[in-house]
């Protein structure tokens, strides 16, 4: 399976792949021959993975048949068991090798593994920076480009396919976590440079899956084009940094790039909390903790109050979207602790005023003024495409905690901030607005796409 710790290097290209398997197991005293009935995991021209619900003992040799899908073609060979496992209560695991197999059987199971091997089309994905790849029933592999969608002239993926090519990336936790819940997040390094990840998740009843491709490269902040009061914001000792935007604004990876700021220039103990681990940390002048939901906890909100007591400097929460999660963050940061934590919103204004509106009504008074008093900026962020549209640009509005700035939120004055951003260039705050009329008039982009991301544009239309 892949992981986090990298390809496991095989001597054969595995597949996942359910189908029965008729099993014969001689007993040569008895001399009586009893057929079991299995099922596949996954299957290689070396071998292949059964569950059954019997026990075999190591190196036991038996005969076994199945049909391979989409194909008249019965295969037959001798195996003999190398490991055992247990599933669960009277379900057991058993990986084999091929003992005995005719050319014709093996050369069939290659021709099935090479059609269903997910490493050929992710590295298509890669040749053509995709920020995101779609496995779609029925459908051919769909890329994201520079934010545009693209149909590739590929094969058609057919809909039990698709979960054969997933649940190649998946181990059997997550395949029963799947099979229990109907989706599961993990994360996936496909090679020393790129990690994938992926969300599996059905769609009328079909298995598909959605991946985000991420460089593992430690980019700089120059090279993101993130604004360099963002540095400044990651030097801060205490308080509560929320980094918003849309999905797939490149939040994540500014966080990384504060991360890796941290980590070379202080001594410091950072706990992430992610959904899942995107980018790896090794430790340089901090100890990096990285901790995965579903993996290493069951709930940001729960890893959030644990990691209160890892005696921590930094915490980094990937996701802020419950009560409980904004309630100990607000309070982490009130306590000395610097809080980076992302939170769905287009724009600095409605990146406060829903975190507030998560808590009863009657609450947003106390909390507007918790959050005046930890708050040290908001980094509202939007990824928009270059002229020619052969990358996206990165874009952020900016607000910086100044006195005035938490004076209006305790009062809950928060439309008051567009006129303090607008006049807030000392502080180095901007507004989207003007970052996009700068990115038009230096050539960058087009009239079309700052109208789509400004209204106030309207006016290049004529």
């Amino acid at each position: 399976m892949l992981g986090w710790e990298g390809i496991e290097k095989r001597k054969f290209e595995r597949i996942f792949i359910r189908i029965p398997v008729i099993c014969e197991f001689g007993d040569p005293q008895a001399r009586t021959v009893s057929p079991l009935t299995a099922v596949s995991g996954d299957i290689s021209t070396g071998g292949i993975y059964l569950e059954m619900d019997s026990i075999l003992p190591l190196k036991t040799e038996l005969n076994i048949r199945f049909q391979l899908p989409h194909s008249d073609k019965s295969i037959s060979a001798r195996i003999r068991v190398a490991f055992l496992e247990t599933i669960a209560n009277n379900n057991f695991g058993i990986g084999a090798s091929f003992l005995e197999i005719s050319d014709e059987d093996r050369q069939a199971i290659a021709l099935l593994v090479g059609r269903l091997d997910i490493s050929k089309l992710l590295k298509v994905a890669i040749d053509k920076r995709a920020s995101d790849v779609h496995f779609l029933a029925e459908q051919p592999m769909v890329l994201r480009i520079n934010g545009e969608l693209e149909f590739l002239d590929t094969q058609i993926m057919h809909a039990n396919e698709i979960a054969q090519l997933v649940f190649s990336l998946m181990n059997k936790e997550q395949i029963r976590a799947f099979g229990r819940d109907k989706e599961v997040d993990f994360g996936i390094q496909f090679d020393i440079k790129t990690r994938f990840r992926v969300n599996v998740h059905q769609q009328r009843g079909f298995v598909e899956a959605a991946l985000r491709l991420i460089e593992s490269k430690d980019f700089s902040f120059d090279e993101l084009r993130i604004p360099p009061v963002v540095q400044d914001l990651a030097r801060n000792k205490d308080g509560l940094i929320l980094i918003t935007g849309p999905t797939g604004a490149g939040k994540t990876t500014t966080i990384s790039a504060m991360i890796g700021l941290i980590n070379k220039e202080r001594k410091a103990v950072i706990i992430t909390l992610e959904r899942p681990i995107e980018y790896i940390h090794p430790n340089i002048k901090s100890v990096v903790k990285q901790r995965e939901v579903g993996v290493d906890t069951n709930s940001f909100s729960q890893a959030l109050k644990s990691s209160l007591r890892q005696d921590p400097n930094v915490i980094v929460i990937g996701e802020m979207d419950d009560l409980e999660t904004i309630k100990t963050a607000l309070i982490a940061a009130e306590a000395g602790y610097l809080v980076i934590g992302t939170f769905h919103a287009p724009n600095v204004i409605q990146s406060i005023d829903r975190l507030v509106s998560m808590f009863p009504i009657e609450n947003r008074r106390q909390m507007l003024g918790q959050l005046s008093n930890c708050l040290r900026g908001v980094v509202a962020q939007l990824l928009i495409p270059a002229k020619g549209k052969k990358e996206r640009l990165l874009a952020c509005e900016i607000l910086i905690a100044t006195d005035a700035v938490k004076r209006i939120i305790r009062k809950d004055e928060l439309f008051q901030l567009t006129m303090v951003m607008q006049s807030g260039a000392s502080h180095k705050m901007q507004l989207m607005t003007d970052v996009v009329r700068k990115l038009l008039e230096d050539g960058e982009i087009e009239t079309e796409t700052a109208m789509f991301f400004s209204e106030e544009f309207s006016k290049y239309a004529i």
